[in-house]
């Protein structure tokens, strides 16, 4: 709204600039056309410190000769004394133009504050109220920076409790993922119970469907498979990780083996619950043989699922991200043949719309 009420003050400064630019033949011209307009709009008066600032670096820069990038900064501060000469010519021209001003002013505060979700005041003004909205912004900051760091400490927290036994991993990811899921349920309650005063109800409803349904979908995938088959997970950042140890593999090669279409036609039916989803696949290998030989098999096999999930899905081709891990992000120790095993998988990363409820 100020950038509307602001438009006509500003269109004679624009257009006379872009007419400077258009006719001057140097930039040295260009400054002291600008130079001319200003003092033409009363700058020489009104902006006496501005413009006697402009005027004797002018004058330095002809007697020294200044470089084309120190012209074309000496413009740009032409250009806006221009407009600021324009704009309090306009503002002289108006009754009660300091009244006028000081509305402005106030007006660009509260959108300053209404984009950044604050509340000012409403009998500041002036000084006071940029005061405040600064002192606001600066809490509303403080807030953020808690918050991040918390995030980077839970994090650093889960990297050291990663790379243990399958059973202790498992546990604590659990652990994690019910007490996130609990905080990230309360949050949202609290949102929901602060906002259903100002929200539409039936918004309000249908975030609870959408979450009920999110959270029924992901019931429906943790049953399709078995423990020997797999595991679904939902991991603190709100994704969901299916985690198939149960997709097997050529050795040393990247075709599916025979038998895979069951388990693949469970997995689709899982994903086809999630509309509007996006979806990661990828692979994983024990530590036997080169690690780059490793890297290479897993970001294969990972297109092979991707490629066959597009195909049976109707998905546009390469919709499906994929990634190769090798041997890097063990899931059980390496020294027996069981844990190899688990190593050797395929995860499939799912990160839906409905994360944004939870958080």
């Amino acid at each position: 709204m100020l950038l509307v009420l602001l438009m006509p003050v500003f269109a004679a400064g624009a257009a006379a600039a872009v007419r400077a630019q258009t006719q001057a033949p140097s930039p040295e011209t260009r400054v002291k056309e600008l130079l001319d307009q200003a003092k033409d709009h009363g700058a020489k008066g009104q902006l006496p410190q501005a413009w006697w600032d402009l005027d004797h670096r002018y004058d330095q820069a002809r007697k020294q000769g200044a470089t084309d990038q120190q012209w074309r900064a000496m413009a740009s501060d032409a250009r806006r004394l221009v407009n600021m000469a324009v704009f309090i010519e306009s503002m002289r021209r108006q009754k009660s133009a300091l009244e006028a001003l000081l509305s402005r002013y106030d007006q660009a505060l509260d959108e300053i504050a209404v984009l950044s979700g604050l509340e000012l005041p409403p009998e500041l003004s002036g000084d006071q109220k940029a005061d405040a909205l600064k002192v606001a912004l600066q809490e509303h900051l403080l807030g953020l920076k808690v918050q991040a760091d918390s995030l980077r400490v839970a994090n650093r927290h889960l990297l050291e409790v990663i790379g243990g036994r399958a059973a202790a991993q498992d546990s604590v990811i659990t652990a994690l993922g019910v007490e996130n899921s609990a905080l990230r349920k309360q949050l949202w309650e609290a949102q929901l119970r602060a906002g259903v005063a100002e929200a539409d109800r039936s918004a309000a409803e249908s975030v609870l469907t959408r979450k009920q349904q999110f959270e029924d979908a992901v019931a429906k995938l943790r049953g399709d498979f078995s423990p020997a088959e797999g595991e679904v997970l939902l991991m603190p950042g709100g994704d969901i990780l299916v985690r198939l140890h149960g997709m097997a593999f050529g050795v040393g090669s990247a075709e599916l083996a025979a038998g895979q279409d069951d388990l693949l036609k469970r997995l689709e039916d899982g994903l086809r619950d999630f509309p509007g989803a996006k979806f990661k696949v990828e692979g994983h290998t024990d530590d036997t043989g080169s690690r780059a030989a490793n890297l290479r098999l897993s970001r294969r096999r990972a297109e092979t699922v991707a490629r066959r999930l597009e195909q049976d899905l109707g998905l546009e081709a390469g919709s499906i991200a994929t990634a190769g891990f090798g041997p890097d992000r063990p899931v059980a120790l390496n020294d027996t043949p069981e844990g190899r095993a688990l190593n050797r998988r395929i995860d499939v990363v799912i990160r839906t719309e409905t994360d944004n409820i939870q958080e």
